[in-house]
Formats: structure tokens, sequence, C-alpha cells
């Protein structure tokens, strides 16, 4: 069985080749993506195992999603195929209207994985893993995905699995902002591990400032495990009483699309693998930073000798010799 079992909707990404508005861009690369599917390839590509819960379409997208994770060696057992509803995809505008920043189209309501439901979750599955990770876009795509994510933290927690948890609050997938608060709060009642940026603390928790942040998270939910991710100016985490800050690496960024979820999978399969959490925190900006680089979310995604390069080479110059 796997070391995480991670549950959420994988998706094509077709990225722009060139920067602008979409109506002028004419060239696409194709990518499988999806914020769960993510962490998944992260986590195998540093030699932890994972498994996702989800549903594809019967259509070329599903088998290229199907088949690219079992070829990146993610656990593909509980993947199902939906022949009645299509595989989510989704545009990336790069660099407009903003620069440095990439934005996106959506083409997912009523997608497979939005069909996911709490007989998807096998409490076998969930409750033989050592960590068990969804996020709030799963809980935003339809109300039965959500009833599945909350099926799986269900049986998490009454297995004794730790509960990792990315808010990753996306304002298009939500209608109304006072639905997103009051389920991603209830989602946080069963978390051991959280990963949240400062706009998503001042979402939930009306506060922003890191202190304040850590103590609304551990008074109100009882969180002794949080990750705040800070953007350029690195990360933050309050981790079983001790407090670790990392800074981020500066690096060309093509495409910031992400990051996150690169941290969250090297992360999370950095602590399994035994690390204390200050290298964990270091090891996962090192892989955010290398994921930015390139179009794709999963391509950049490093394994180990790619992590001990960067890390040791980040910053000297390139020796040709």
């Amino acid at each position: 069985m796997p070391d995480i079992v991670a549950l959420g909707e994988p998706l094509v990404q077709f990225n722009a080749v060139t920067d602008g508005p979409l109506r002028h861009v004419t060239y696409f690369e194709k990518h499988a993506t999806g914020s769960e599917a993510n962490v998944c390839v992260a986590a195998v590509r540093l030699g932890v195992s994972c498994g996702l819960i989800t549903r594809l379409g019967t259509d070329e997208f599903g088998l290229f999603i199907y088949n690219w994770l079992r070829g990146e060696g993610v656990d593909v057992s509980h993947i199902r195929f939906d022949p009645e509803r299509p595989t989510g995809i989704y545009f990336v505008q790069r660099n407009y209207p903003i620069p440095g920043v990439s934005d996106v189209l959506y083409y997912r309501r009523g997608s497979a994985a939005s069909a996911l439901n709490p007989n998807d979750v096998d409490p076998e599955y969930v409750g033989s893993a050592r960590v068990f990770h969804t996020t709030g876009i799963t809980m935003a795509i339809s109300d039965t995905a959500r009833s599945a994510a909350f099926r799986g933290l269900e049986v998490a927690r009454s297995r004794g699995v730790t509960i990792s948890f990315d808010v990753n609050y996306r304002k298009k997938l939500w209608p109304h902002i006072e639905d997103a608060v009051s389920v991603l709060s209830k989602a946080l009642s069963f978390v051991d591990i959280v990963f949240l940026d400062e706009d998503e603390a001042g979402l939930l928790l009306g506060v922003s400032a890191v202190d304040e942040v850590f103590k609304e998270l551990r008074s109100r939910f009882s969180i002794n495990r949080i990750v705040l991710k800070l953007g350029l100016k690195g990360s933050i985490a309050y981790w079983d009483g001790r407090i670790v800050k990392v800074d981020a690496f500066r690096v060309p960024v093509k495409d910031p699309i992400g990051a996150g979820d690169a941290y969250a999978g090297v992360f999370l399969a950095s602590i399994l693998k035994g690390y204390d959490v200050e290298r964990a925190m270091r090891r996962a900006s090192a892989a955010a930073a290398l994921v930015v680089m390139v179009r794709g979310d999963e391509e950049n995604l490093p394994r180990e000798e790619d992590l001990a390069r960067f890390l040791e080479g980040y910053g000297r110059q390139v020796d040709l010799r």
C-alpha cells in the first residue's frame, strides 16, 4: 500500500507557448497536472510511494493522464474511468495582463472527477497509508467531490493516518466566498499538517501576521504542524513548537503554476524519509524553484540526485571544464 494516498482531480493543462492574451496564442503545450496528482509525482520521484483516488473520462485526455501517472510510478489502482463525463482541462495564459503572473481558464465543470463521491473512498486503502492528502480545490469542484474528500478525512482520522491539507483557495471555483470559508474551516478541524499562504490565512482566520496565523490555527483547530508559504519571501513553519524560516531560491521564472504542489509533495516526502523540518522545507523550496523554471507542473519535479545537485550548486558558477 502507498505511503501517501491523495484524493483530487488531475487535469490536462494546455500551456501557452507564447506570452499574452489567449485570443492571440496559436501554440500550446499539453501537460498532465492537478494539485493532488502533482503531489503524488513529487513524492514518487523521491522514492516515497503515492496513490491517487480520482475519476477520469474514457477519452484521450483521460488515457493520457492515466498513462503518465502510471509511467511515473503513481499507484493508479483507485482511479476509475467514467464513460459519461470528460476529463477536465484548462488553459494557461502567461505574463498578461500582469508580468510574471499566469492566469487560468478552466473547462472542468461536469468533469469525471467532479463526480467523485464517498463510495470512491476505500477505507482500507486510505487507512493503510501513512499520510492522506487533499486540497481545497477538490472541495470546490462539486458537492459530491467535497463529500468524497470529507469521507477521506473521516476515514484517515479514525484510522490514525496523518492528514495533510493544502488550502489552495481558488476564487474561480467558489461562487460564494462564504461557502469557501465555511467548508475550508470545517476541513481544518481534521488536519494534522496544513499548507497555506498569507491571503488564505486572511480569508479563513482574519489575520495574516505570521505569529497570529500560527496562534489562530493552534487555538481554533488544534493544528501544530503549519507551513505558511510566503512567495518570494520563502516559507515559515510552526512545527511541534518549533518555528523555522527558509528563504526562497531566486530563479528565472517561466510559469509560476505548480510551485505550491511541488513544495507540498517534496516536503511530505522528505518528512516521511526522516528529514527534520528545516531540511524538508529547504528541499521543498528547491523543488518549487525548479518547477517554475519550465512550463508544466510535473516535468521539472526533482529526483534525489537533482535536488542534491541544485542545493549543492545553487549560487555557484558552473564549471564547464
